[in-house]
Order: C-alpha cells, then sequence, then structure tokens
C-alpha cells in the first residue's frame, strides 16, 4: 500500500481520531487534577470547619512510632488546636470481616485538665456494611455522659478494667470498631497526652 493511499484509509483516521481524544482527555484530566486538588493542610482545615463549624487555627503534634498503635487500633494524626483542645483521628480495629471504622475525636481540655470528649464524628471506615445504622445520636453517646467515657464504660481506665463495653447499635461489629476507635483516642490522651503534662 502506498503512503497516499494509507494516509486516505480507515485504519489512519481511526488512528488519528484516537489519538486526538487521548490527548484531549490527557489534557483535561491534567488541568482538572489541578484544578480539584486537595492539600492536607485544606483536609484538616475541612474536618475541624465540619466537626466546630467555624475555621480555627492549629498545630500538626508529631507522632512516634510506638504512639501511633495501641491494643485497640491506631492514631492517625492528632492536632493542637487553638483553644488547648486536642483533634486526633484515630481507626478501630476488629469490626464487621475484621473491617476498620476512622473517626475524628476532640478531647475537651481546660487549663491541661482533660474533660472528657466533646465530639466524635465518623472520618471513613471499611467493609462496614450497615454505618447507615449509626446515626448521629449514636456518635452522641460517647461525649454526653463523659464520666462514663472516661471511667470505664466505654474505655478500661484501670489496667484490671480491660474490657470494652460495645453501645448498642444496628451492627454489633460495627459498634466494636466504632467503640475500639474512640478507646484508641482516649488510649492517646491517657497515656501520651497525659504523660507530656495534661491531667486525666
Amino acid at each position: 500500500m502506498k503512503v497516499n493511499d494509507f494516509l486516505k484509509s480507515k485504519a489512519f483516521k481511526s488512528v488519528m481520531v484516537l489519538m486526538c481524544i487521548a490527548l484531549v482527555a490527557g489534557g483535561l484530566l491534567a488541568i482538572l487534577s489541578d484544578v480539584l486538588y486537595v492539600s492536607d493542610q485544606e483536609r484538616i482545615e475541612r474536618a475541624i470547619n465540619t466537626i466546630y463549624g467555624e475555621e480555627i487555627s492549629f498545630e500538626e503534634l508529631e507522632l512516634s512510632d510506638s504512639d501511633k498503635t495501641n491494643e485497640y487500633g491506631s492514631i492517625d494524626n492528632v492536632y493542637l488546636l487553638e483553644d488547648e483542645n486536642y483533634l486526633i483521628k484515630a481507626t478501630g480495629l476488629h469490626g464487621y470481616k475484621d473491617g476498620t471504622v476512622t473517626v475524628w475525636i476532640v478531647a475537651e481540655y481546660d487549663k491541661a485538665e482533660f474533660l472528657g470528649l466533646k465530639k466524635v464524628v465518623v472520618a471513613s471506615y471499611e467493609k462496614q456494611t450497615l454505618m447507615s445504622s449509626f446515626t448521629n445520636d449514636f456518635y452522641k453517646t460517647f461525649y454526653d455522659s463523659k464520666e462514663d467515657v472516661i471511667g470505664g464504660k466505654y474505655f478500661a481506665v484501670t489496667e484490671s478494667e480491660n474490657n470494652i463495653q460495645n453501645i448498642t447499635g444496628g451492627a454489633s461489629k460495627s459498634s466494636n470498631a466504632i467503640n475500639n476507635a474512640v478507646d484508641s483516642g482516649l488510649y492517646y490522651v491517657r497515656n501520651v497526652i497525659a504523660s507530656d503534662g495534661g491531667e486525666i
């Protein structure tokens, strides 16, 4: 086949159309990637705004390797807020199908004294198919009864009280992961913040 015949063929025209589509799509993706990019700073600002309903300045605290995990789950991020409260992102283990639940926890402080949890908000989850069963009222349970939360109903304050009680919910295994996420955050409060000078 001659070059001129090839250039006029349907095969060549199809290749050119596909190349044009690929170039246009690639260009659009590059532009949208820049326009829609959300930095880590913006993500935490959005999370704080969702939880507090307003902007508030914060400082991200460095986590040592030993502080990142505990028997209940993991600590993903910790922020010291301008109102002296701590915002903790914690993940709880052992949910439905061994999945996880990640929550944002606001640990409330007054003059370095831990008062309890100010708010608990779900951030994400894996394999937890019945999460819609857990309404906002479910998460309020953690911070409406501060003495129960601090004193052992959801978190073991003494070494001898090492049993976690699940709050009732639509799916007990998902409830377990949520409880463990909150317990993981409280473990951090008790063993890291308190040891750094904060009281509990």
